[in-house]
C-alpha cells in the first residue's frame, strides 16, 4: 500500500491526477500506466469506475496517441489523506486538458 500511495502522488505532482469531487480522474497516453493506476486504487481500496479516450495527443507531424481517461472513486475511508495532497500540490486540471477540451 505504501508503493501504491507513492505512485499516486507521483501522478499527483505530474498532473496525470487530479481530484473532483469525490473522484480521482487519471490521464495518460500509455496503457501500461492506465493499469498501474488500476492496480494502485484496487490496492488503497478505490475502484476505476470508467476508462474512455478523451482525445488525441500530437507527436509529431503524422503521429498521435490516444489520451485515456480513468475516472476512480476516492475510497473512504482511507483516501482522504491523497485529497489532501492533491489540494496542497496538485493542480486543477490534467497535464492534457488543453488537448482534450
Amino acid at each position: 500500500m505504501q508503493n501504491s500511495e507513492k505512485q499516486l502522488k507521483a501522478w499527483i505532482r505530474s498532473q496525470h491526477l487530479v481530484c473532483e469531487g469525490t473522484d480521482f480522474i487519471f490521464e495518460t497516453v500509455d496503457q501500461t500506466q492506465l493499469e498501474k493506476f488500476e492496480n494502485c486504487m484496487r490496492e488503497i481500496g478505490g475502484q476505476v469506475r470508467q476508462i474512455k479516450a478523451v482525445g488525441n495527443w500530437p507527436m509529431g507531424p503524422n503521429r498521435s496517441f490516444k489520451i485515456l481517461r480513468a475516472l476512480a472513486s476516492v475510497p473512504r475511508p482511507g483516501g482522504e489523506d491523497l485529497v489532501t495532497y492533491w489540494a496542497k500540490r496538485g493542480g486543477k486540471q490534467t497535464r492534457y486538458a488543453d488537448i482534450n477540451t
